[in-house]
């Protein structure tokens, strides 16, 4: 039987060290002053614009085979910025500290309201539509979000129609030029 000394195994453990030491003999590169950077590729120029009615042949296009009623392409429905001159819905109010989409912060005592689709800085009258009673306010943000109402309006506008009990009420509105 042969006996191991001590020596042995640390020259077996030095063998297999220089043996895998051998797999990675490439040196590590660093950047020295004699190396340059690659040079720059060309960028190519852009050519200019050309209408594209200029570019299509003046040959008529195949005939398309046609398709069934159900998946014809429709003429696109236009839907209009604002629906209409005049809107009847449901008003709702707010009254929390917040920023505005118009980027001014909310004033509650302030006559605003928000609206989906008028633009910034409209004026429109809102019309209690129960009692009667009516504002003008001023679009300053976006909204209401809620299903089914058209326009929220500030704690001032609100308590000015009397709606603040209920907290939300039937109303019509329409531009107040």
């Amino acid at each position: 039987m042969l006996r191991r000394t001590p020596s042995a195994s640390i020259g077996a453990v030095l063998m297999a060290a220089l043996a895998l030491a051998g797999c990675a003999s490439e040196t590590p590169r660093t950047l020295s002053r004699d190396m340059t950077p690659p040079v720059p590729v060309p960028v190519p120029v852009a050519r200019p614009w050309t209408p594209v009615a200029t570019q299509v042949s003046a040959q008529p296009l195949p005939k398309m085979a046609a398709l069934p009623a159900s998946v014809a392409p429709q003429s696109p429905t236009v839907v209009p910025r604002e629906t209409s001159a005049r809107e009847a819905g449901i008003a709702s109010y707010y009254w929390q500290d917040q920023m505005t989409a118009s980027g001014e912060r909310f004033d509650r005592r302030a006559m605003t309201a928000a609206h989906r689709t008028l633009p910034m800085g409209t004026r429109v009258r809102v019309t209690h539509m129960k009692n009667g009673k009516s504002v003008v306010v001023r679009i300053n943000d976006r909204g209401p979000f809620k299903p089914g109402r058209i326009i929220d309006l500030s704690e001032a506008a609100a308590e000015q129609i009397e709606m603040t009990k209920s907290g939300i009420a039937p109303v019509a509105i329409e531009r107040a030029n």
